[in-house]
């Protein structure tokens, strides 16, 4: 009770008194610290059995799992051990890494699975042993082979997310980045400042959904009089106008067709990348599911998996 009463003190606020509830406990169970919220976990032993309790909201639930609970099970085992190692690719078709890689599928121990998300296709390869070093063993020739078939195409590993890869990318070669957005209406800005420590790479982005809003951030009118809001050129010169009026080191813009109705004779879903970089450019060109939130993701998602092979390429290549 006084941690809940201490939590709401500190946003300036009385504690509501339905909020008492949370400080509730079984007698089999120990209160889980949660130190982004209010309700706590529980960790309730009764009958040679665990029951672990989180709250559900992903920003509390996983500090929780990864903090408090996951070290305290690892403690409890004394026999088999299960790792996993997520390799995360964007740009091949899962047709296509299935023949691959396809001596690698059908095996039970290690097993590799194969999953389509909104951030390219993932590759999960699960191994069992009597102790987590013998495990890790096992995935090793694996993830090896996946990576030399395959390594143009990975992005990130494990819970590594694009916005993540991207801005460690930027951060380790000192490099900034700046964005301009149409169609997904700040979308790319919203995940790249997720991630802490953002502010030290990203200089700023401009969200301009009309023409004359895009003159304004120093895209060329003749651009847009003769190709259009949603085009491929159009969409180069707001990434060269967002690197070169913010002074980074990149510039990455999307435009397109965000819905309900068709724009130009283009169809909902209809997107359009590019970023401008060092020493070269990088132009997308695709189709979306016509969704709103579905267009918003794929396409910053895509952006910036495509933003970290570009600076790998032009650092590295």
């Amino acid at each position: 009770m006084d941690n809940l009463e201490r939590y709401f003190a500190g946003r300036g606020i009385a504690m509501p008194a339905h909020n008492i509830k949370q400080a509730h406990l079984i007698l089999s169970a120990q209160f889980v610290r949660n130190r982004n919220g209010t309700a706590p976990g529980w960790w309730a032993e009764r009958d040679g059995k665990i029951i672990v309790c989180m709250p559900g909201p992903p920003g509390e639930m996983q500090p929780i799992w990864h903090e408090e609970i996951a070290p305290r099970l690892r403690e409890l085992v004394d026999e088999e051990v299960t790792i996993t190692r997520n390799i995360k690719t964007l740009g091949m078709s899962e047709a296509a890494i299935d023949e691959e890689i396809s001596e690698f599928f059908g095996h039970e121990n290690p097993y590799l699975g194969i999953y389509s998300k909104a951030d390219g296709i993932h590759l999960r390869v699960i191994a069992r042993a009597r102790d987590e070093e013998t495990a890790r063993e096992m995935i090793v020739p694996v993830e090896a082979a996946i990576t030399e078939r395959l390594g143009p195409y990975i992005w990130g590993y494990d819970s590594e997310t694009p916005e993540e890869a991207a801005g460690q990318a930027l951060s380790e070669r000192g490099l900034t980045l700046a964005t301009m957005e149409s169609a997904s209406g700040g979308f790319l800005a919203n995940s790249i400042t997720d991630v802490p420590g953002s502010t030290g790479y990203f200089k700023g982005g401009i969200v301009a959904t009309t023409k004359e809003l895009l003159v304004a951030s120093g895209v060329p009118t003749d651009i847009l009089g003769q190709h259009g809001l949603a085009s491929a050129a159009t969409a180069l010169a707001m990434a060269n106008a967002a690197r070169e009026t913010m002074g980074a080191d990149y510039g990455i813009a999307i435009t397109g067709v965000i819905g309900p109705e068709p724009v130009e004779d283009q169809p909902v879903g209809q997107v359009y990348v590019a970023i401008a970089g060092m020493k070269e450019v990088r132009q997308l060109e695709f189709r979306t599911p016509p969704r709103r939130i579905v267009i918003k993701r794929r396409v910053a998602n895509t952006a910036l998996t495509e933003l970290r092979k570009l600076i790998v390429a032009e650092h590295e290549g």
